[in-house]
């Protein structure tokens, strides 16, 4: 199989994508001329935020365990499957709510799909349940961000 990098570049990795999100919605933030949609950008911002705290966290733990209590905790997760049905825009200064939410939910599925993609190309069984945590973490996500959208957007109407 591939060559794969250590397990704490693995979770550099994963920061670094979960850091260019803080700032992608935080920029977008500051152009923002919508008083809602500057709010939801800021959540999303602080949310991948939380994210960051997160993976920075697995730099001191156990990463074994870590993925044996994130397999407990995980369930199954929904797949409203918006995101594969939305196609995004640019988020500029005239980005609505639609927009934004479209934005980050293709984002999050972007990185689930990432993360499943490499966890089915290592053999390393650490590795492997690595990359299937920080999909389901991406999947849940996307779930959360697809079902505000719904409650949103469908219900509106």
């Amino acid at each position: 199989m591939t060559e794969l990098p250590p397990i704490q570049e693995i979770v550099e990795r994963a920061i670094r994508f979960e850091q260019e999100s803080v700032q992608l919605y935080s920029n977008a933030a500051l152009v923002a001329r919508n008083g809602h949609v500057k709010a939801r950008l800021e959540e999303l911002a602080a949310e991948e935020r939380g994210h960051v705290e997160k993976l920075e966290s697995l730099r001191t733990t156990n990463i074994r365990w870590a993925i044996r209590r994130s397999r407990t905790e995980r369930g199954t997760i929904p797949d409203l499957k918006l995101a594969e049905t939305l196609a995004p825009r640019q988020l500029g200064p005239d980005a609505d709510t639609q927009d934004v939410m479209v934005v980050a939910m293709q984002r999050e599925k972007a990185a689930a799909e990432f993360y499943q993609a490499m966890a089915k190309m290592v053999d390393d069984p650490l590795a492997r349940g690595l990359f299937e945590m920080l999909a389901s973490e991406e999947m849940q996500h996307k779930y959360n961000v697809e079902s505000t959208y719904e409650k949103a957007v469908y219900k509106a109407f």
